[in-house]
């Protein structure tokens, strides 16, 4: 229930200017309960939900010490007035951090809950000790990738994004990539974000890996490689110096969920983290969870027609994006 980066004010209005809302609970004229999130319609129905790319969002409840009982029934009240304050929705949905662990109320006011898994590792241990928690295959995979690249900083967001745009190659990304300098901007002002690109002897670019973290946790937030030249390790390499980001910050690392997959979840598990959950917790009124049904029928038949146009497409984007910016 803490406030988190994804939480502040800074992140909101570089994601969703003048867009986001909140609502509040109070109790003897005090705000102990907030709930932040962003509005759009679709289909004539009214969505209430997370700014893109932004990894979780639930309810922030600030209560005060006393018996554990006062305060999870405190707790259950106010992340209930919340909830029915966005009731009017035809459809709310929502990521909660690892630390919300209490779901009842969701389930209470009809939400569906799913774990959503991912992996944290607490960096306040020895460097020694973090890195001989790590799978040997990893480590040697990483000390291949020194042998061959060195970790640069990135510090032009403008040319993370045209190094991410171009490794998609021509695929559609799954959020808006304008908004990414924006980010950048406010939390490197703020002195949290870093990105890294791993970079060769020829000034190549393996992969970047963008960071942002708050006053508890190092989030592996974004990363791109780039197929054509990518060491085996450049992402692993990326990986471990978060690692020792967090570290110098006596901070965790959050791996950031995707675990559902099986590659990416032997990928992970071999940094030496600990599973924890989030929580995606969702309610849609009939109309909606209608509206959506019927959607996904043209969509299909549209993806079968497009599949084969799509494979002959030719992406050229007319720049050296595998070399690293001259200062």
């Amino acid at each position: 229930m803490r406030k988190s980066v994804f939480h502040e004010d800074w992140w909101l209005d570089a994601l969703a200017p003048g867009s986001w809302r909140e609502v509040t609970c109070s109790r003897g004229g005090r705000v102990v309960g907030s709930l932040r999130f962003v509005t759009r319609t679709e289909g004539g129905m009214s969505i209430c939900e997370m700014p893109q790319i932004t990894r979780f969002l639930g309810p922030t409840v600030t209560l005060q010490s006393g018996k554990t009982e006062a305060r999870m029934r405190l707790a259950h009240a106010v992340i209930t007035d919340l909830l029915k304050q966005v009731a009017d929705f035809d459809h709310v949905e929502m990521t909660l951090d690892t630390g919300f662990s209490d779901v009842a109320a969701f389930l209470a006011c009809g939400y569906e809950v799913r774990a959503h898994p991912t992996f944290m590792l607490k960096c306040t241990s020895p460097r020694d000790e973090l890195w001989s928690g790590l799978r040997d295959k990893t480590k040697n995979v990483i000390r291949r990738a020194r042998e061959r690249l060195a970790i640069r900083e990135v510090t032009s967001a403008k040319y993370f994004v045209k190094y991410y745009q171009a490794n998609l190659e021509g695929a559609k990304s799954y959020f808006d990539l304008s908004r990414l300098e924006a980010v950048y901007a406010a939390a490197s002002e703020r002195q949290q974000c870093k990105i890294l690109a791993a970079v060769d002897s020829n000034n190549n670019v393996h992969a970047q890996v963008f960071f942002v973290w708050d006053h508890k946790f190092v989030h592996y937030f974004l990363s791109s490689r780039d197929r054509s030249i990518a060491h085996p390790g450049s992402v692993s390499l990326l990986l471990w110096s978060g690692i020792e980001l967090a570290h110098e910050r006596g901070l965790h690392f959050d791996f950031d969920g995707g675990i559902e997959n099986e590659a990416r979840y032997k990928f992970v598990v071999a940094f030496g983290g600990e599973l924890a959950n989030r929580f995606d917790v969702s309610r849609s009124t009939i109309r909606y969870r209608l509206h959506r049904q019927l959607r996904r029928v043209p969509q299909a038949l549209l993806r079968r027609l497009s599949a084969g146009a799509a494979a002959s497409d030719v992406n050229d984007h007319g720049v050296r994006l595998n070399h690293f910016p001259s200062s």
